[in-house]
């Protein structure tokens, strides 16, 4: 017989926590049709609270009557019952509460993980901007160089024209990679000078000293060397008898430094660090924590450009 009593109250234990898993289930997605946590979290909470409670103790009310009938023909009496419920309410509200911990847990959790998406898909597409901004300004540009030099000089034209085709042809290669070794971008840097030396001829002289043998993991942002030439050359005067002296050099292993003597043309001042150097120093503020270095020591302009280390 105390056998029997004990399968009888284990019986009546798996109906009830089947029935109030399922139950409850069904509570919280039928609520969550109607009243969202998101526009109304006191009134879901309560809500939900008062329904579960409601329907726990039915069912655990309901299934203990019917297997105190069955088991011992006997309706169980109202002391019973009472200890029943003040029970019931004493393990319902605990496990409620862990379900709503869990569940803003859960939450919380999902919605750190669509920011942080987001926020990566926004930097992502700022980036793409950035990258997309280079083309059509190099593009005018040179084409704007080619045209004076078959002008001038038809027979240098050909030989332009395909260090330009040389230097696009970079352009178009790269301008969706975030970095690129820092050989391949001299290597492009030296049909870029190219197309300089051709127009400027002796008004821009430029020296470039970085040693031979880079590593491939050594990088920068693509075309950020081409872009920051080509800004001395829109910012600073440059004839024969004052000619323009770029140069570009390592220093310290890890930093490549652009310097050119300060010639500046008449413009506000603070125009000196706009376009490419904002569009470089925004592309460095999405790859890396390093920061693009600008300074100017008396008649020396100098720009320093974080290499940064691709990862294997």
């Amino acid at each position: 017989m105390m056998y029997l009593n004990y399968i009888v109250a284990f019986l009546w234990i798996l109906t009830v926590i089947s029935l109030l898993w399922f139950g409850n289930r069904f509570i919280f997605r039928f609520l969550d049709g109607r009243v969202s946590w998101f526009g109304y979290t006191a009134k879901r909470f309560f809500l939900q609270m008062l329904l579960s409670c409601i329907y726990s103790l039915i069912c655990i009310n309901l299934t203990f009557y019917l297997f105190r009938i069955t088991s011992t023909e006997t309706s169980p009496d109202l002391a019973q019952i009472l200890v029943l419920n003040i029970y019931g309410l004493l393990f319902i509200i605990p496990v409620l509460s862990v379900n709503f911990g869990i569940y803003f847990m859960m939450q919380w959790k999902k919605a750190n993980i669509q920011s942080d998406q987001l926020k990566q898909e926004s930097l992502n597409s700022q980036l793409e901007a950035l990258r997309m901004h280079i083309d059509p300004h190099f593009l005018f540009n040179n084409l704007n160089v080619l045209a004076a030099l078959i002008e001038k000089k038809p027979k240098d034209a050909q030989l332009f024209l395909e260090r330009f085709a040389d230097v696009y042809r970079y352009v178009l290669q790269y301008k969706k990679e975030e970095l690129v070794p820092l050989h391949i971008e001299l290597a492009f840097i030296s049909s870029y000078v190219f197309l300089l030396k051709k127009r400027f001829e002796q008004q821009c002289i430029i020296e470039i000293t970085i040693p031979d043998g880079l590593p491939d993991q050594i990088c920068i942002p693509p075309l950020s060397l081409q872009m920051l030439i080509e800004n001395v050359i829109k910012h600073n005067k440059a004839s024969e008898q004052q000619p323009l002296f770029i140069r570009v050099y390592m220093e310290d292993g890890n930093t490549l430094v652009v310097e050119n003597n300060y010639q500046p043309k008449q413009q506000p001042e603070d125009n000196l660090t706009q376009s490419g150097l904002e569009n470089i120093r925004k592309r460095y503020r999405y790859l890396s924590d390093r920061r693009l270095s600008i300074s100017q020591t008396g008649d020396l302009f100098r720009v320093k450009l974080p290499l940064l280390e691709l990862e294997d």
